[in-house]
Order: structure tokens, then sequence, then C-alpha cells
């Protein structure tokens, strides 16, 4: 499923900040944009490790318009909920 991801660019000397609104506490970094897929799933996986429910994904523009993320940049990032859960 697709989960709005906002990032807050790095630069040479810091990571990219990565937070997931729809999952308060979930956050992770990346050092390239192009892992920012795999730490998002990672710390999705990490965060429901005790199996609670996980929600749906909000509506982009419900975050976009947010104070709380001004300034950085917004993703769609495909989530693999199945490998979120404990079975």
């Amino acid at each position: 499923m697709l989960y709005p991801v906002h990032i807050e660019p790095g630069d040479a000397t810091r990571a990219h900040g990565i937070t997931l609104p729809d999952f308060p506490g979930c956050f992770s970094a990346a050092d390239d944009w192009s892992d920012i897929p795999a730490k998002v799933q990672e710390a999705v996986e990490a965060h429901f490790a005790d199996g609670e429910p996980i929600p749906a994904p909000s509506d982009l523009q419900r975050w976009v318009d947010s104070r709380q993320y001004e300034g950085g940049v917004w993703l769609l990032v495909d989530i693999d909920l199945s490998r979120a859960r404990i079975d």
C-alpha cells in the first residue's frame, strides 16, 4: 500500500530524515535517496513487530497542509504490510 512519507533532505554531513505520519513515532534515516524505500519498510516492520493493527494510508493532502510538516518533501512509498505482521 502507498503511504505518505515526509523527508527532510540531508546533506554531505547528515542523513535524510524520514517520518511516517500515519504511524506516530515511526521514523528512520537514509544516506542516499535510493535507500529511502528500504529504510521505510524496515522502520515499519520494527514499529509493528508486536502485532498491533496497521492503519490504512491517509490522504497525502491531510499532511501537506499541516504546519507540523512544513519544508521537506513528500513521497508515496509502497509498504509491504505482509512483512510487518506477526502471524
